[in-house]
C-alpha cells in the first residue's frame, strides 16, 4: 500500500490540497456561527459566499487536473499489466486462460483507480472532518466529545473485522464474475453459431453460470450489509444521545440555545465522516484482493530470466530435444539436426507425434532440452544460447488472429505500411485475391469473420515476409488454400525468405517439392 503511494506522489499532492479546500468549505459555516458576534449578518453572508466561491474554483481546477492524470495513470497501470500477462509463460497463460486473466485485470485497475482517486483522499478529508468536528464538539461540551470520540475505534475495529471475513468472499465473487464474463465472450464470439443457437441452448449454457454469479454477489452484499447493521444502529444511538444531552443542557440554561444549531451541523459532518471511514475500508479490501491476485497469478508466473536479445539467428540445432508439457506429459524426438541460415525444411510425420509442439517449443512457448541456437550478438560476437528475443523467431498458427481493423493495419498490428514495405508485399501477390473487392484501408470485421480461411492466411504469411524474423515456423498455416495459392505463397516464400530458416508442418505431401529437405518425427 506505501509503495502504491509513494509511486503517485503527485497525485497524492494534489489530492491533499483538494481535501483541504473540501474541508475549508465543509467547516466555514460552523466557524463563523461560533463567532458570529464578531460579525453583522450581512457580513457573514457576504463572507461566507466569498469563501465558497473560492473553495468551488479550487476544487474544480484541482478535480480537472487530478482526473487527467488518472486517465495517463490508468492506461498506464493498464498496460503495465497487459504485458505481464503477456510475459508469463505459454504454459501458466493456457491454464489461467487469458480471457479470465484480462476480466480480472479489468477489475485491478478500477480498484487501483477508485482507491487512489477516491479512497485515499476520502480518507485524508474525512479523517479531518471528524478531527475537527470532534474539537468543535468539545468545545461545546467535554461529554459532548467523549461518545463520539469513543466511536471512532468502535467503528474502525468492527469494520476491520467484517471487512477480513468479507476480503474472502469478495475473492471468490470477482473469480465467478471473471469465470462467467469469460465463458459469455468465449461462446459468443462466433456470431454464425451463435445467431443458430435456440433460446434452450442459451439457457444450457449460460444460466447456471449467471445464476452462481449473481447469487455470490447477493451472498456477499448480505454478508456486507447485515454485519454493518449493528454499528450502523450504535451510531444511531449515539447520535440520537448527543440531541439529548444537549437538548437537556439547553433546558438547564448550562449551554446556550445556539448549541442545538452548531450540533445540528456537526454531527451530521461527523456521522457522514465516519461512514467514509468504512467504506474506505472497504475499498482498500477490495484493492488488497485484487493486488493478492495479481501477485498469486501473474507475478507469481513471470520468468526470473528474460530471453537472450540478438541481432541475427545463423541457425539452430536440436539434439533429440525432450520437452515437458507438465508433469504427466513429455515428448521425446529422436532427431538430431542442424538447420542452418536459408534452408526451408518441411516437418512431417503422423497425426499427435508432436510436431505442432516442437515448433512451439522451438519458438519459445514450451520449456524444451536440446535446443541451440547460433546467433549473431548485438555487438557482432558469435554466440550460442538456448531462447530467443520474439522478434527473431515467428509462429504462424492454423488459425491466424484478425483484428477489427484495416487490412494494413492487421498486416503490420497497428502501424502503417511504408511505400516500400506495401510494394514488397504487392510484388508478391499474397495479398492479390484480397484486394479483389477491397483495400489497404479496408476494414475487417471481428475475427476475420468477412474474409475466408484463406485470405485469413494469407494476411499471416504477410505478416511474416516484413517481419525481422530469422526464423519462420508455420504450423498448418497454409491449410485452408487451394492448391494453385499453396503454389504462390510457398514460392513467394522461396523467394522473398531464401535468407531465413523455414520450417512448415502439411498434411499434404505434395507440399514437400518446395522444400530443401523433410524432417520426419
Amino acid at each position: 500500500m506505501f509503495e502504491l503511494i509513494r509511486k503517485n506522489k503527485f497525485f497524492i499532492c494534489l489530492s491533499i490540497l483538494l481535501v483541504i479546500f473540501t474541508a475549508v468549505s465543509t467547516f466555514i459555516f460552523p466557524l463563523l456561527l461560533q463567532d458570529s458576534t464578531s460579525f453583522t449578518f450581512t457580513q457573514l453572508v457576504i463572507l461566507l459566499i466569498i469563501t465558497l466561491t473560492a473553495t468551488y474554483f479550487a476544487q474544480f481546477l484541482l478535480i480537472l487536473i487530478k482526473e487527467r492524470y488518472a486517465a495517463t495513470l490508468n492506461k498506464n497501470h493498464l498496460f503495465t499489466l497487459l504485458l505481464q500477462m503477456k510475459r508469463m509463460p505459454y504454459t501458466a497463460l493456457s491454464k489461467k486462460q487469458p480471457t479470465y486473466l484480462l476480466n480480472r485485470i479489468f477489475g485491478v485497475v478500477d480498484a487501483y483507480y477508485l482507491f487512489i482517486c477516491g479512497s485515499f483522499s476520502e480518507s485524508i478529508r474525512c479523517v479531518i472532518l471528524i478531527l475537527v468536528s470532534l474539537l468543535m464538539c468539545l468545545k461545546i461540551h467535554i461529554l459532548l466529545g467523549l461518545p463520539l470520540l469513543m466511536l471512532i475505534p468502535i467503528n474502525l475495529l468492527g469494520y476491520y473485522a467484517i471487512n477480513k471475513h468479507l476480503a474472502v468472499r469478495m475473492a471468490k465473487m470477482q473469480q465467478t464474475a471473471a469465470y462467467t464474463n469469460k465463458e459469455l465472450l468465449t461462446s459468443i464470439t462466433h456470431v454464425e453459431t451463435m445467431k443458430q443457437w435456440s433460446q434452450q441452448i442459451f439457457k444450457q449454457l449460460f444460466e447456471k453460470e449467471l445464476h452462481a454469479m449473481y447469487q455470490t454477489l447477493a451472498k456477499t452484499n448480505i454478508f456486507a450489509q447485515s454485519s454493518s447493521l449493528g454499528i450502523n444502529m450504535l451510531n444511531q444511538v449515539a447520535q440520537t444521545g448527543v440531541y439529548l444531552f444537549v437538548i437537556q443542557r439547553i433546558l438547564q440554561h448550562t449551554l446556550p440555545s445556539t448549541a442545538i444549531i452548531l450540533v445540528g451541523v456537526l454531527l451530521p459532518i461527523y456521522f457522514s465522516a465516519l461512514g467514509g471511514l468504512t467504506k474506505i475500508n472497504l475499498d482498500t479490501t477490495t484493492l488488497k484482493t485484487n493486488q493478492q491476485f495479481v501477485k498469486d497469478e501473474i507475478t507469481a508466473f513471470l520468468p526470473q530470466k528474460d530471453t537472450e536479445k540478438v541481432k541475427e539467428v545463423q541457425g539452430f540445432t536440436l539434439t533429440n530435444p525432450k520437452i515437458a508439457m507438465d508433469s504427466s506429459h513429455t515428448f521425446h524426438f529422436d532427431v538430431h539436426t542442424t538447420i542452418k541460415k536459408g534452408e526451408h525444411i518441411h516437418l512431417c510425420g503422423p497425426s499427435g507425434r508432436g510436431k505442432s509442439t516442437l515448433l512451439k517449443a522451438i519458438c519459445g512457448f514450451y520449456p524444451i532440452d536440446g535446443l541451440e541456437f547460433s546467433c549473431v550478438s548485438e555487438n557482432n560476437q558469435p554466440i550460442q544460447c538456448t531462447n530467443l528475443n520474439n522478434d527473431r523467431i515467428l509462429y504462424l498458427a492454423q488459425e491466424p488472429t484478425i483484428l477489427s481493423r484495416t487490412i494494413e493495419e492487421n498486416i503490420t498490428w497497428g502501424r502503417k505500411l511504408t511505400s516500400d514495405e506495401k510494394a514488397y508485399l504487392e510484388k508478391t501477390s499474397i495479398l492479390t485475391p484480397l484486394f479483389l473487392h477491397r483495400n489497404w484501408t479496408s476494414c475487417l470485421k471481428e475475427n476475420g469473420a468477412d474474409l475466408s480461411g484463406g485470405e485469413k492466411q494469407r494476411i499471416a504469411v504477410a505478416r511474416a515476409l516484413i517481419s525481422k524474423a530469422d526464423i519462420l515456423l508455420l504450423d498448418e498455416a497454409t491449410s485452408s488454400l487451394d492448391d494453385h495459392s499453396i503454389q504462390i505463397i510457398m514460392n513467394a516464400l522461396k523467394i522473398h525468405a531464401k535468407e531465413r530458416i523455414i520450417i512448415y508442418t502439411s498434411h499434404k505431401k505434395d507440399d514437400a517439392a518446395f522444400c530443401h529437405r523433410t524432417l520426419t518425427i
